[in-house]
């Protein structure tokens, strides 16, 4: 057993956790009608432009942090989440689009 365990450690590259998530993501710049974060969560949809008063600026929206939009913010996982997902999705270039939520259907016996 204490070989197979050894074998494993040794394939395994030292050091790759301690550098994970080191890179810094890059803030795009605002493009078409989506020049501010007010306008950017109310294209994203799911109420989220309720929420543009609690970013600080373009580079706030795409810098804050989880933990930043949890502790500071006080934003729910499904916010928090939700606006992750598409800040992400316009680093990629893709621009973003409201997505219908499907209604909740009631459970019959």
């Amino acid at each position: 057993m204490n070989s197979t365990i050894a074998r494993c450690l040794a394939k395994a590259p030292i050091g790759v956790r301690g550098i994970h998530g080191a890179a810094k993501k890059a803030v795009p710049a605002p493009r078409g009608d989506i020049q501010d974060p007010s306008a950017f969560l109310t294209k994203i949809g799911r109420n989220s432009a309720s929420l543009a008063d609690k970013f600080k600026s373009w580079e706030h929206l795409f810098t804050a942090t989880p933990a930043e939009m949890k502790a500071d913010m006080s934003l729910s996982v499904k916010q928090r989440r939700w606006i992750l997902n598409w800040t992400e999705k316009y680093r990629q270039g893709i621009d973003p689009y409201v997505i219908p939520t499907k209604p909740i259907k009631k459970k019959t016996k």
